[in-house]
């Protein structure tokens, strides 16, 4: 779709074409209706360089660009649901909200590319699997990576920090894969560690709210989950229900594979707790008390 060709573009744009795509991605319904020339007018340039914004983009012309806008902002549309606040009562306010957050998954499906085809591959061919979020979204990371762990994956949540970062990725190569989840556009940290990933050869995945965060802006593989809200608290409904997805479809692609890493931590949590029976029944409690 216009989002991922435009992502996956972005850093070779010109001036000009950078900021013909910061517009579609920012307004897209109004683009949508917009000819080229209307479009080359508000921009401040020709409209010959409109055209040419959307044949490198690969489509014939920008006719061409904006039929496929207008059918996924359709799409967007059909699915979009506007909360009532103003509920007498606070049960009614929360059927809303939650009703909200369904539409916040109806997006999130709506926006789902062929770029998911790539995930579960590399999750499975992953030497090492390193996760990472700013902010709220480090919790996010903590919850996924525990999550894969659960099925076996080899993955582990770390800082994005420059310190952090170096220390673990400084080794990292084209087995290993860095996923990250972004919300705000504030996320720099993170999306220096995937340029500093792919500079390694790692594959790099962004679950992101958006397709302009800096995160999605490096990452070579992007799964956008928007989370629209009326009120001034972030939905993260999408970029959560994602780590279940992730986990669900990589057990039912893989079903040996999940069974046997599952079978493997469950072999390991066994002997841990037979030697944590046998150290509780060999240890002096009094012995350690007077020691300490």
């Amino acid at each position: 779709m216009f989002r991922e060709r435009i992502q996956a573009n972005y850093k070779d744009l010109t001036p000009s074409f950078r900021k013909l795509a910061d517009f579609i991605l920012q307004q897209p319904l109004d683009i949508a209706f917009m000819t080229a020339t209307e479009v080359a007018h508000m921009m401040g340039v020709d409209a010959a360089t409109v055209v040419r914004f959307a044949q490198h983009l690969g489509y014939s012309g920008f006719r061409e660009l904006v039929k496929e806008i207008q059918r996924v902002i359709k799409a967007e549309l059909m699915a979009s649901y506007t909360t009532a606040l103003d509920t007498p009562d606070d049960a009614g306010l929360f059927r809303n909200l939650l009703e909200n957050e369904r539409n916040n998954l109806s997006l999130a499906q709506a926006r789902l590319t062929e770029q998911a085809n790539t995930v579960l591959p590399a999750l499975l061919g992953a030497q090492r699997i390193w996760v990472l979020g700013q902010g709220a979204c480090a919790h996010l990371a903590a919850l996924c990576a525990f999550s894969l762990r659960e099925i076996g994956l080899p993955a582990i949540s770390i800082a994005p920090d420059p310190l952090g970062a170096a220390a673990n990725l400084n080794r990292a190569g084209a087995e290993d894969v860095v996923v990250v989840f972004s919300f705000t556009g504030m996320d720099l940290e993170v999306a220096d560690v995937i340029s500093f990933a792919r500079q390694r050869e790692a594959k790099t995945l962004a679950f992101s709210a958006s397709p302009i965060t800096a995160a999605a802006l490096a990452a070579e593989t992007v799964i956008i989950c928007p989370g629209p809200t009326q009120v001034h608290a972030p939905s993260f409904t999408g970029l959560a229900a994602m780590i279940t997805v992730l986990v669900a479809a990589f057990t039912a692609r893989y079903p040996e594979k999940a069974a046997a890493m599952k079978a493997g931590l469950q072999q390991g949590y066994r002997e841990l707790l037979k030697l944590q029976a046998r150290s509780s029944a060999e240890v002096s409690v009094e012995e350690l008390w007077r020691e300490f």
